[in-house]
């Protein structure tokens, strides 16, 4: 069978090309862990069991799936090529082994703090709903004796 060829429209990447697409997925890969982060700060902050952890996992490998499917559109002509995961896991591994180390102490030693600051707002908002719901209760009993 043979193939037309039109001059100047190549259907695919050169070397050099790829060579570029694979280092600007590895930049990508610090935007991949800093979303990670943002489920890991939410981990810290609240306590979860392994239901909405494993909600949150299926949630961020969407995030990420839907990430890598934009990519794939806007920078390489729709094309899902291995080394864009690879370079995005390269990159995400570099920051999570340096900045996201960092990023973890500084979530320990805020993470005490904002769960406090979110017990107390529970605490009070139970107590406002407590109060009310005692004034109503005695609201229907003082409109049934009438």
């Amino acid at each position: 069978m043979m193939w037309i060829r039109y001059p100047g429209l190549e259907n695919f990447f050169s070397v050099s090309e790829q060579t570029e697409l694979f280092w600007i997925s590895c930049l990508c890969g610090p935007a991949i862990g800093v979303v990670f982060d943002c489920f890991r700060a939410l981990r810290a902050i609240f306590p979860h069991n392994r239901l909405l952890v494993a909600l949150e996992d299926c949630l961020f490998f969407s995030l990420y799936a839907v990430f890598l499917l934009c990519f794939s559109l806007t920078m390489a002509r729709g094309e899902l090529r291995w080394f864009y995961i690879a370079g995005n896991l390269l990159g995400f591994l570099v920051y999570y082994l340096t900045v996201g180390r960092i990023v973890l102490g500084i979530l320990r030693c805020i993470c005490k703090p904002i769960r406090r600051f979110f017990a107390l707002i529970c605490e009070k908002l139970r107590c406002f709903f407590v109060r009310v719901a005692k004034k109503s209760g005695k609201a229907e009993k003082s409109g049934k004796s009438t």
